[in-house]
């Protein structure tokens, strides 16, 4: 069943709406898990201007919300989207803190919210409304974005999204601010004073850069000297490399979500090839449709007997296929 969403508003009375935590999209949120293990969802288009989000709803389980900031040709960008759990109750009311998104801005912004619950029923609406922006709640967000740490996925592996203060991407405001103080010095004629300020703004900013890097590289070389896990990608490096070992030809990828994880162990398992067909190894990477009863795998519809080889931390297993 659909949710049932109705947004009537002025028809319920205001009563005090607790915030609920939010969190950025990232790689520790199970969006595929969340996505299977959902019995309705629905989705909603706002638009509205203001830091907090009220909602008054009613639900028979907790629900599941993502809040995504809307460009005006519809696009949006996954890691400005904010993921929040809705309490179950009748008439409940919860608030929302849009400005943890790097893409909240103080003007009119378009809203697309996905909900998801583990009840048929689904949830009902009724009513939504924004709290207007104070002077302090603004320069605390610039504040909390410039501060947060840039998001981490595959494509990081090659470069960080940068950085956006309220919707604004960090690299203009600093060459705006470089172009300003140029002037101003220009204008005292402290022009000796251009190129060292310059170059201290220019080295300000990629420290702020490193420190991110700084934080990722630690982060991942303890993970892999820990686990043999690393980041978005989890145990397939250790995976492939064991199957290397075993110089196997054919190998099942049961798992659920992005074409990343068949690339990523097609290219460390090469010459090997992710195949469906007479596989002779079979790899269970965060899949949320398999099951293992004894020597018998079930991936999907596909049903396997099999041999445990090794299982990893991060619930990831190797099996041989048994012939």
């Amino acid at each position: 069943m659909q949710f049932i969403v109705s947004l009537i508003f002025l028809l319920v009375p205001h009563t005090f709406a607790g915030e609920v935590p939010v969190q950025l999209l990232g790689e520790d949120i199970a969006i595929e898990e969340i996505v299977s293990s959902a019995a309705s969802h629905a989705k909603a288009d706002l638009k509205g201007k203001g830091s907090l989000m009220k909602l008054s709803y009613s639900t028979i389980e907790p629900l599941s919300v993502f809040v995504m900031f809307q460009e005006t040709d519809g696009s949006f960008d996954t890691f400005e989207t904010l993921r929040t759990v809705l309490p179950a109750g009748t008439m409940e009311e919860a608030t929302v803190d849009l400005t943890q998104s790097p893409g909240w801005s103080t003007g009119i912004r378009r809203y697309r919210l996905y909900f998801f619950s583990s009840a048929p029923a689904g949830a009902e609406f009724h009513d939504v409304t924004f709290e207007a922006a104070s002077i302090g709640s603004i320069i605390s967000a610039a504040l909390n974005h410039l501060i947060n740490t840039q998001p981490y996925s595959p494509a990081s592996y090659h470069r960080l999204p940068g950085y956006s203060i309220l919707s604004i991407p960090l690299v203009p405001i600093v060459g705006l601010l470089m172009v300003l103080i140029v002037v101003l010095l220009i204008l005292k004629k402290n022009r000796n004073l251009i190129i060292p300020l310059i170059v201290v703004i220019v080295l300000i900013s990629h420290a702020r850069f490193s420190v991110d890097a700084l934080r990722y590289s630690w982060k991942h070389v303890g993970e892999w000297m820990g686990n043999g896990t690393y980041a978005t990608a989890g145990a397939l490096p250790s995976i492939a490399e064991r199957l290397r070992e075993e110089e196997a030809q054919r190998i099942y990828l049961c798992h659920s979500g992005t074409t990343y994880a068949v690339k990523l162990l097609q290219y460390h398992t090469y010459p090997g090839l992710i195949s469906n067909q007479d596989p002779s190894h079979i790899v269970v990477h965060k899949s949320t449709d398999w099951s293992i009863d004894g020597e018998r795998l079930r991936c999907g519809e596909d049903q396997f007997s099999v041999t445990l080889m090794e299982e990893y931390k991060d619930g990831s297993a190797l099996y041989l296929r048994n012939i």
